[in-house]
């Protein structure tokens, strides 16, 4: 009797062996599988949630042209996630370059979207209001700890999961995921942390 974890490796190894005899179609299928999942990823990696289609899309290019050196070492979802993790944080670095002369304060700069007005009698718009925050924060987290929380708080990856993708030991996870809240807190609640780096 196969186990979850076997079958998903079963239909990996199937699906990749398609796409490396040429079949446009099963790429097309690795596509719908994690388009989602890329989106997501890159918008809160890389905080320009404008364009996340067009990173998504780059990062689809990647994985097409870097199939065949695809090995299976690593689940096919993890080496999806390295690939739409590292375009991510590229173009976080190179958006934070592009926009480093600009006036925080300026009304023209984007400040992401709003889900919830002065006004609104909504019972959970101080959780809304908090999680809106956060995600504008994310953006200037330390890149290593933003990784972390980003996949384990919104993408629900398990310590094994982001360590795989990381490359790096479970207690660092485990670090990067203590510090990255404490970061936020610091951030959202003036709690005063010792410096991330």
């Amino acid at each position: 009797m196969s186990t979850p974890a076997a079958e998903e490796r079963d239909q990996d190894h199937a699906l990749i062996s398609r796409i490396k005899a040429g079949d446009e179609r099963a790429f097309a299928e690795l596509v719908n599988q994690y388009k989602g999942m890329v989106l997501n990823l890159v918008a809160r990696m890389s905080g320009k949630v404008e364009s996340a289609e067009d990173l998504a899309q780059e990062v689809f290019v990647r994985v097409w042209k870097g199939i065949d050196s695809f090995r299976g070492d690593c689940r096919l979802s993890t080496w999806v996630y390295r690939i739409a993790l590292n375009l991510a944080i590229a173009e976080s670095k190179s958006a934070r370059s592009r926009s480093q002369f600009l006036d925080i304060d300026d009304p023209t700069v984007e400040r992401g979207p709003h889900f919830v007005n002065e006004g609104d009698d909504n019972p959970y718009r101080e959780e809304v209001v908090l999680k809106e925050q956060m995600f504008r924060l994310l953006p200037s987290m330390p890149e290593k700890h933003r990784t972390a929380v980003v996949l384990f708080y919104l993408k629900q990856l398990s310590y094994n999961e982001i360590s795989d993708i990381m490359g790096v030991p479970v207690g660092t996870v485990k670090s990067y995921l203590f510090r990255g809240k404490a970061w936020l807190r610091e951030q959202m609640f003036g709690d005063e942390i010792e410096d991330l780096e």
